[in-house]
């Protein structure tokens, strides 16, 4: 009786202190056999099931955000120039390989600069109860910036937050999004098509509008509907913020997002992994927001 009622409170305990939101780095390293180890303990794999393929100069870190509900994973893949990670792209691997793009879903670029190609670095990784989020940055001369990406206790958001850092000339950036709804797919049979709020039908190209606030990604050929394909994808964001942009489905579906020099971008993105199209439009058009 006495053994377990201390199982109890032990259990108790454990329920009290364990974090909702659970942030996890592991930066994977050239001969460094911990971080392989730690690589293969656990589910997530760039180099099929056995591969630990880490080039002396290249740049290797996994970022995984995780709830009750979701788990958003992401690749940080580069080069180590004169030291430090540089050309670091940002690649979303989970809730899906598919739908936010696997080989890199967010850049910002301003004129000829990308934003990838500073020198790249974390900054902060924070986790408790209720909210968790990693912070790092790309610095350069000319076009610098820091990315917040965060994730609440019981939701299936990520909440993405850019702050820019420019040279003096550079008057706006933008920021574009990229996606592969439902699976890469066969080039004859790929239906990609986009929904915003304001489209009021579906579409292959649009100029964003005052009135579009968020938009979906899918495809009508590789959708859950049908059994096909892995989802379909969709964002949110101020457009009080963004001073123009575009919306294009080809072999993928982009988002290009104008913003001036000093401004913040905020978007929300969802990845509607197993979703039909029409599930996820119907949860998107439920949504009652305000912008300041």
């Amino acid at each position: 009786m006495i053994n377990n009622l201390w199982a109890i409170v032990f259990l108790l305990l454990c329920a009290a202190t364990a974090k909702a939101v659970n942030v996890e780095k592991l930066d994977l390293t050239y001969g460094d056999d911990t971080a392989k180890k730690a690589y293969f303990s656990q589910p997530i794999r760039f180099w099929g099931s056995h591969g630990y393929k880490v080039g002396k100069d290249s740049y290797e870190t996994l970022l995984v955000l995780k709830n009750a509900k979701t788990e958003y994973a992401f690749r940080f893949q580069g080069k180590i120039d004169a030291g430090k990670p540089r050309h670091v792209k940002i690649c979303m691997l989970r809730p899906s390989v598919y739908n936010w793009y696997a080989g890199g879903f967010v850049e910002v670029r301003s004129g000829n600069q990308a934003l990838t190609e500073g020198e790249f670095k974390f900054l902060e990784i924070k986790e408790d109860f209720e909210f968790g989020e990693a912070v790092f940055e790309y610095r350069s001369e000319m076009l610098s910036g820091i990315f917040r990406f965060a994730l609440s206790e019981d939701d299936d958001k990520l909440q993405l937050i850019f702050t820019p850092f420019m040279a003096k000339h550079l008057e706006s950036y933008q920021l574009i999004l990229t996606a592969y709804p439902g699976i890469y797919g066969e080039k004859e049979k790929r239906q990609r098509r986009i929904l915003t709020n304001a489209s009021g039908e579906e579409i292959t190209a649009r100029q964003v509008t005052d009135m579009d606030h968020w938009a979906v990604f899918y495809d009508l050929w590789y959708d859950r509907g049908k059994n096909l394909g892995d989802g379909c994808c969709a964002f949110l964001y101020n457009p009080k913020a963004v001073v123009s942009g575009t919306l294009r489905a080809a072999s993928a579906c982009t988002a290009r997002l104008n913003y001036r020099a000093g401004q913040i971008a905020a978007l929300v993105l969802w990845d509607f992994k197993g979703w039909s199209s029409q599930e996820a439009i119907q949860y998107m058009k439920q949504l009652s927001v305000q912008f300041e």
